[in-house]
């Protein structure tokens, strides 16, 4: 009998496939007309939202770009919710670096298509990292790809590099649809198709390009659909402890032998890896250009007062603390993305790549007075924080459930000045 229904539902949907223009009529007598005033209501909410949301491509709400809506708020709801925890990590991160290039934080939505935010993800074809950087684009983007080191799996390292080409991208095409496309396909693939047709943008030669690239700006739509429509299809992130704290980045110069910092400190290798998976060996090699590392703001604490008690001939290292508003990206060591920031104004006015000159120059770092002692032993009785932009005393102590004169007194602060941005604070398990 089961068997007999399933065969007569798949009949049933198949003959209303084949008859689009007798639907209307269909659903005034098929057996579930609710069902299919819910989908037709459900499409039209959708096309609604996607003519009158903002995005940096202009939408055209056809079955490619409805499909791929579909793709993140229907089909892959569960993929979405991780993807979701991942941006609370990494999208602060991108909209500061692309703030500074000058370029729009909405490509950022890129990285939800290319890779769903996961650091170590490698396409088929050789593409790497959040931003499925190809080894030789990487390299033109002055990444450094060897034995020892994958630059495109650090998402500082490889967020730079995207924003030079994107702004290479923009200055060639000053269009972002058609800017976006090339990411996908290659520049000069675009290029040689506007040249032969004359068109100004992805929708006039979108027939012409890659099956690949023609739904490269519909999946970029639907991830920017989702990012701001995703609590109306009930996606409600739960975010996991660990996820809950800050990731904090620091940048450093020296040699770091992995297996001495797992053996001295604290930070767990797992945790170590999922954050850092650029470092193919047993060490984080010396650079001169600086290599970043992120993590939780507790275990971030330990892995600089290891760094500084190994290098204390280390004239670069400055007073571990945060970045102040204002501050450029080279003044200090230590670096928080995740911090509140000020936006430039949306309408950001955008250069020509020929136009823009990085300053790559640093300044001179302060010299160290005292380093802090090495922990190599477990202190369970408390935790750390490393005090944020704008926060207070106050708002710490909520937040860890503590008095404010236990904190005060614990960390010897002055109840009359307001706390640093980057701040140790011990607090009391």
């Amino acid at each position: 009998m089961n068997k007999l229904i399933s065969i007569f539902t798949i009949l049933v949907f198949a003959f209303i496939s084949q008859n689009a223009s007798s639907r209307q009529s269909l659903r005034s007598d098929f057996l579930f007309p609710e069902f299919i005033g819910k989908i037709a209501s459900y499409e039209e909410e959708v096309r609604a939202r996607l003519e009158t949301m903002d995005c940096l491509i202009v939408p055209r709400v056809d079955d490619d770009v409805l499909d791929q809506v579909k793709r993140f708020v229907g089909r892959n709801k569960s993929t979405t919710l991780e993807i979701l925890k991942r941006t609370e990590i990494y999208f602060p991160l991108i909209d500061k670096i692309f703030t500074e290039y000058n370029l729009p934080v909405e490509l950022k939505y890129l990285t939800i298509v290319e890779s769903a935010l996961q650091l170590d993800v490698k396409s088929t074809v050789g593409a790497a990292g959040i931003w499925q950087l190809m080894p030789s684009t990487a390299r033109i983007l002055k990444l450094t790809i060897n034995d020892k080191v994958d630059q495109r799996l650090d998402p500082v390292l490889a967020t730079h590099a995207a924003a030079r080409y994107f702004q290479t991208l923009y200055g060639m095409f000053n269009d972002w649809s058609l800017a976006i496309a090339a990411y996908n396909c290659g520049e000069y693939k675009v290029k040689e198709i506007i040249e032969s047709t004359d068109a100004h943008d992805f929708w006039e030669i979108k027939k012409y390009l890659p099956r690949q690239t023609q739904l490269f700006i519909p999946a970029f739509i639907g991830a920017s659909y989702m990012m701001q429509y995703y609590t109306e299809h009930d996606i409600i992130p739960e975010i996991e402890i660990l996820k809950k704290e800050k990731i904090t980045f620091a940048k450093i110069h020296k040699e770091v032998s992995l297996k001495d910092l797992f053996k001295k400190t604290n930070i767990n290798k797992e945790i170590f890896n999922s954050l850092n998976p650029s470092y193919k060996k047993w060490t984080i090699p010396s650079m001169s250009s600086g290599a970043y590392v992120s993590l939780p703001d507790s275990l971030m604490v330990e892995f600089v007062d290891y760094y500084m008690f190994n290098n204390i001939k280390n004239k670069t290292m400055d007073d571990a603390r945060m970045l102040m508003p204002g501050e450029s990206l080279s003044d200090h060591e230590i670096i928080s993305f995740n911090r509140p920031f000020l936006f430039a104004p949306d309408n950001i006015a955008l250069h020509q790549a020929a136009d823009i000159q990085l300053d790559l120059q640093l300044k001179p770092a302060k010299k160290i007075t005292t380093l802090p002692k090495l922990n190599t032993v477990l202190d369970t009785d408390f935790k750390f924080h490393i005090v944020q932009s704008r926060e207070s005393i106050s708002e710490i102590a909520e937040n860890f459930k503590v008095e404010i004169e236990d904190l005060i007194a614990l960390n010897q602060i002055d109840p009359n000045q307001k706390l640093k941005s980057g701040t140790v604070l011990r607090i009391k398990n």
